[in-house]
């Protein structure tokens, strides 16, 4: 049987993913409502998330689906840029690749709308949502894999573990610095300066030795 295509659903559906991108980024997921999601897309329908999502937690996901495909996309595509350009080990070059599609997205008012939202989701302490559709965007699994394998067989000397959480602090770095950069007069090239600046205090940390808890 096929579904009958709903320009309308489809429509409401969007528009209720990007203000829950917007909200939650703003005020958190636990801090927004079904019913301000609904007023800010114009429905008088208060049970209008519960219709299209479920619950509010459902468009947490939906909003992952909603952007990291073309994210994904060109992630692949620049680490094939470094690996054609023999550079697949150069970390500098790898966490640019990573960070980059979060610097080029933007909403509508100019703003990196995704990265205020990644922030908002660790705040949230819900990051570990974003695991559950990490098999669906094999791209950034490469490029985390290729991160992972410099850092193994860099001077940091780090094990996987102690990679993912170092890529856990680079990116709060990274999404953080894009707010700042969003508060900046993109006309002076302050943006692009904010974030050039943050992607080498990531590289840094990321190589950064790993400091030992023993006590002698």
């Amino acid at each position: 049987m096929r579904t009958r295509h709903d320009p309308r659903r489809e429509t409401t559906s969007l528009a209720l993913i990007e203000a829950a991108e917007s909200l939650f980024g703003s005020l958190g997921v636990e801090g927004v409502s079904t019913r301000q999601l609904a007023a800010a897309i114009g429905s008088s329908n208060t049970n209008v998330v519960a219709y299209y999502f479920g619950k509010k937690e459902a468009l947490v996901e939906a909003v992952y689906r909603h952007r990291l495909p073309e994210i994904d996309r060109r992630r692949g595509e620049l680490l094939g840029e470094a690996i054609s350009m023999g550079q697949a080990d150069d970390l500098a070059v790898l966490v640019r690749a990573f960070a980059q599609p979060l610097f080029e997205q933007t909403d509508r008012e100019g703003r990196h709308s995704y990265a205020r939202f990644v922030a908002a989701i660790e705040r949230s302490g819900l990051i570990s949502t974003r695991g559950q559709v990490e098999a669906d965007f094999p791209e950034t699994a490469a490029l985390i894999q290729q991160i992972t394998a410099s850092l193994e067989n860099g001077s940091a000397s780090a094990t996987s573990n102690e990679v993912r959480i170092r890529l856990r602090l680079a990116m709060a770095l990274i999404v953080s610095a894009l707010q700042i950069a969003d508060q900046r007069d993109d006309a002076t090239g302050e943006t692009r300066s904010v974030f050039d600046t943050a992607l080498a205090m990531a590289t840094a940390g990321l190589a950064a030795p790993v400091i030992s808890s023993k006590i002698d």
